[in-house]
């Protein structure tokens, strides 16, 4: 059967190349003979000294070509130092052929502009003949019947980077049709054929002008301000744009990324302050070749902690989690990206304490991250023993094991509603603080990280929008004054890793987390990220405050003060006033408390501990309970 002819090509490519190599320099050594005798070999003894010094220039730039590559590269995507290499190529074989030529002493009255022009041929066909194809392709490669123009902010080496690889696709998606760019002087230049039209106040303007779809912001570490910029210059009634954006750090060092990756815009990068990238130096060594027990493993938090450790390779990761398909799921991942790490999955619940001491005798744990909580504000207002079981009872056994069998450091994940609580779930996270900052001296460190809302987790805002906006609305937001501090899942937890290597006993740990964010902003960006219109599509509808939500959040009592800590972000607040007597009876109690259904004496036996809660009063509790 006949192999068709551009198979052909594709089976002996390797050949071909060569054999194109081949022509090229006995075209550039015809080229210029003709040149120098004005198009003819001119008398004897020329035409002989040509024909003679073919097959030597000839063979002298195969091998100079071999030597330097040039029968690898792809000639589609041929590039400036592609052109580097052609030019040293064709140096070292000019330099080696005119050696041979003047030392042979068989070319007498050699002429020598023949050398100049024979290097000169070679850079030309060698380099011309590949961008040619390369501008062929670009120029008349097929366009997707839904192709969409493409303009791109930053003109700087991602920028070009960007238009490069839009620019050089065989079925072109998306047509790029120009930079935008804030240094003023690159406007006018020309990045791969495309002029840069001006700055981010020009932006509305090119949209309209070249009918734009999407934009890419080709910035990978623009602040989440200099994104919302870019985001709300370019809004046009009546025509709609979307945003692409090179990832950030923060999603590359997390594994959710690569740098030449283009991801949607999402509502991380338009958080009131820019994300933080942290020193993992210390982290790094604290953790390689380790034993960590991630406690709720599955959950968001607990999955992305999973995944960073994973990069610091420990020797044995431990994944409790008590729900089996979000463990598989941590668990599969895990052990197809880092086959050289033990990944001992266990499903099972924390409470279990037969189990969970046999677990801990079993492989020996070094350090404790307990992520492992009820988080869902208005569920645990309906369940508040649940929230106790779990969240106090839960994390005081876990204190209870690490001790006993010599955990260095137990790092507990607890959030800014533990501050001056108004609702169950925040209270039973300012208890599980309690119960875990106050503990008679032993040899394991105990820590905080308290943290505000983490963007995409189980317990926040974003997975609830965006299940209203899939099902068209409306979107419910509590109150329009309603505010919350925000922060990335990414960043989070490279909070609670940096933290946990500061070697505080008994402290409390926070990042600056900038100033609070309006939900209804929030819910505003995110139906807009979506690609659709406040009031048009989804309308917002606002509810009213739930049992146990708060208009605003805080992220320290009035006894709490910061203070510095070696890393610029972060701070840490020491607890000084512990009674670790009286909270082991309040455990005691209330175990037995959850377990006999006796509310009123587990109530004021909270209300005895953290007297700064603001609610919900007994009354409100039972009304909840039952309602």
């Amino acid at each position: 059967m006949a192999v068709p002819f551009p198979n052909l090509i594709v089976r002996y490519r390797i050949v071909v190349i060569i054999l194109m190599h081949a022509l090229f320099a006995a075209a550039a050594l015809f080229f210029s003979f003709l040149l120098r005798f004005d198009f003819t070999l001119g008398w004897s003894p020329y035409p002989d000294f040509f024909f003679r010094a073919l097959p030597i220039n000839v063979v002298i730039f195969l091998v100079c070509a071999g030597g330097f590559r040039l029968y690898q590269g792809i000639w589609r995507y041929v590039s400036v130092d592609d052109l580097k290499d052609i030019l040293q190529a064709s140096l070292l074989s000019s330099i080696v052929f005119v050696m041979i030529i003047t030392l042979s002493g068989k070319f007498t009255w050699f002429p020598r502009s023949i050398f100049v022009m024979n290097f000169v041929f070679l850079v030309v066909l060698s380099g011309g003949t590949r961008f040619a194809i390369r501008i062929f392709r670009e120029s008349f490669a097929p366009q997707s019947d839904t192709a969409r123009n493409v303009l791109i902010v930053g003109a700087g080496a991602v920028g070009n980077e960007v238009a490069k690889t839009l620019k050089s696709v065989k079925n072109k998606q998306y047509i790029p049709v120009g930079f935008i760019d804030k240094d003023e002087s690159m406007r006018g230049k020309r990045l791969q054929g495309l002029r840069v039209l001006g700055d981010i106040s020009n932006i509305k303007q090119q949209i309209k002008k070249n009918r734009i779809h999407e934009v890419f912001i080709a910035i990978p570490e623009a602040t989440n301000k200099l994104v919302s910029e870019i985001i709300e210059s370019s809004k046009i009634p009546d025509w709609e744009v979307k945003f692409k954006i090179v990832p950030s750090m923060l999603d590359i060092m997390s594994g959710k990324y690569q740098l030449n990756q283009i991801r949607d815009v999402s509502i991380n990068d338009l958080l009131s302050r820019p994300n933080i990238t942290l020193d993992d130096t210390h982290v790094r060594k604290q953790l390689a070749a380790k034993t960590i027990l991630i406690t709720g493993a599955g959950g968001s938090i607990g999955s992305e902690l999973s995944y960073q450790v994973a990069a610091y390779r420990p020797a044995r990761i431990i994944l409790l989690d008590s729900c089996e398909q979000n463990a598989y799921n941590v668990d599969q991942d895990l052990k197809w990206h880092h086959k050289d790490i033990v990944i001992h999955t266990v499903v099972g619940n924390m409470l279990d304490v037969g189990f969970m001491d046999l677990l801990m005798r079993q492989y020996p744990v070094d350090y404790i991250y307990h992520t492992a909580a009820y988080k869902h504000v208005h569920l645990m207002e309906w369940n508040p023993l649940a929230a106790l079981k779990n969240n106090v009872l839960g994390t005081a056994m876990l204190a209870a094991l690490a001790e006993k069998h010599g955990v260095k450091q137990f790092v507990m994940i607890s959030t800014d509603k533990a501050v001056n609580p108004r609702g169950m779930m925040g209270i039973s996270k300012r208890l599980a603080e309690r119960v875990v900052l106050e503990r008679h001296k032993s040899g394991t460190l105990f820590n905080i990280v308290r943290f505000g809302n983490v963007l995409g987790s189980s317990g926040s805002v974003i997975p609830l929008f965006q299940k209203q906006i899939r099902d068209g609305g409306p979107v419910t937001v509590t109150s329009p004054e309603t505010r919350r501090f925000f922060m990335s899942i990414p960043e989070a937890v490279q909070l609670v890793l940096q933290a946990s290597t500061l070697n505080e006993s008994n402290a409390i740990f926070m990042l600056e987390m900038g100033e609070p964010v309006r939900i209804v902003d929030l819910a505003k960006n995110l139906i807009e990220l979506s690609g659709l219109k406040v009031g048009a599509d989804i309308e917002i509808v606002f509810t009213g405050m739930r049992p146990g939500e708060k208009i605003h959040e805080e992220l320290l009592t009035a006894s709490e003060n910061l203070v510095l800590t070696p890393f610029d972000k972060i701070r840490l607040q020491r607890n000084e006033n512990f009674d670790p007597d009286r909270i082991e009876r309040f455990v005691h109690d209330l175990k037995s408390n959850v377990e006999l259904g006796n509310v009123r004496a587990m109530y004021d036996d909270i209300q005895d501990l953290i007297p700064e809660m603001t609610g919900p009063t007994f009354d409100e509790m039972l009304k909840n309970m039952f309602a």
